[in-house]
């Protein structure tokens, strides 16, 4: 998922000078773990900026786990929302950048309404963990090298991103010498081979990583899902949960 943190109020209070009427949009998917977009966080949202004046026209709340980067789901509730989009002088999205921008997209190309929109977000990218504590443990990269180094990624474990290592610079300890309080990304995967048995992996040399794959922007397309299908198989999951 994309971590986020909120921006300081200030520079938000910054993007909506001049603008009165404003619709805020938040994220039911990354943003709603992260407490940058969730439903009650949309309403704490509004409720500092009518303090500064503010207008709120239209609260987009998500429901949980509707992303609003994913817009056969989003675009729905952009619908329901028409008039308090149309009448508004900006838009706050509460979500990242991915989110804003598929939001802009949609407005204008399928729905022909342009307004200034800005974000409340500053993305970290992709993490993982929980419920409290997340890591950066993958780039997006597009050529995954995780087959060839023990499921542990160096271009994001080793600050210097070496593809053979460790470097000169480990400590005796095993720490790195960026950062003498974490474990060096390939001390990691020499004990990792270690427990699997296949230290014969860790003599073979690795080629220089491939970036020509991260130019961006990057595009995809794929086959659409039967998104009620999916909702459905959603549902019958949480009831044999007992949700």
């Amino acid at each position: 998922m994309n971590a986020q943190v909120r921006k300081p109020f200030e520079e938000v209070l910054g993007y909506l000078e001049g603008k009165k009427k404003i619709v805020l949009m938040g994220c039911g998917g990354c943003a709603t773990i992260f407490h940058t977009g969730g439903q009650e966080d949309v309403e704490e949202m509004a409720g500092k900026l009518e303090k500064e004046g503010k207008e709120i026209v239209g609260k987009i709340k998500m429901p949980f786990a509707v992303f609003t980067c994913y817009l056969p789901m989003s675009s729905m509730f952009l619908k329901e929302h028409k008039d308090e989009i149309e009448q508004c002088d900006a838009i706050l999205m509460q979500s990242c950048g991915d989110g804003l921008q598929a939001v802009r997209g949609y407005l204008e190309e399928e729905m022909g309404i342009v307004k200034p929109m800005y974000p409340s977000n500053d993305a970290l990218g992709f993490s993982s963990g929980g419920p409290a504590k997340f890591r950066e443990e993958c780039q997006a990269c597009g050529e995954c090298e995780l087959g060839k180094t023990a499921g542990i990624c160096p271009l994001v474990q080793c600050p210097k991103g070496l593809m053979n290592g460790p470097c000169g610079g480990t400590r005796p300890d095993g720490k790195c010498e960026v950062d003498p309080e974490k474990d060096c990304a390939w001390v990691q995967i020499y004990r990792r081979l270690e427990k699997l048995n296949s230290l014969n992996e860790y003599s073979q040399i690795l080629e220089p990583h491939d970036w020509s794959k991260q130019t961006r922007p990057r595009m995809l397309e794929i086959e659409p899902i039967d998104l009620h299908e999916k909702l459905g198989e959603t549902k019958k999951t949480l009831e044999a949960l007992g949700i």
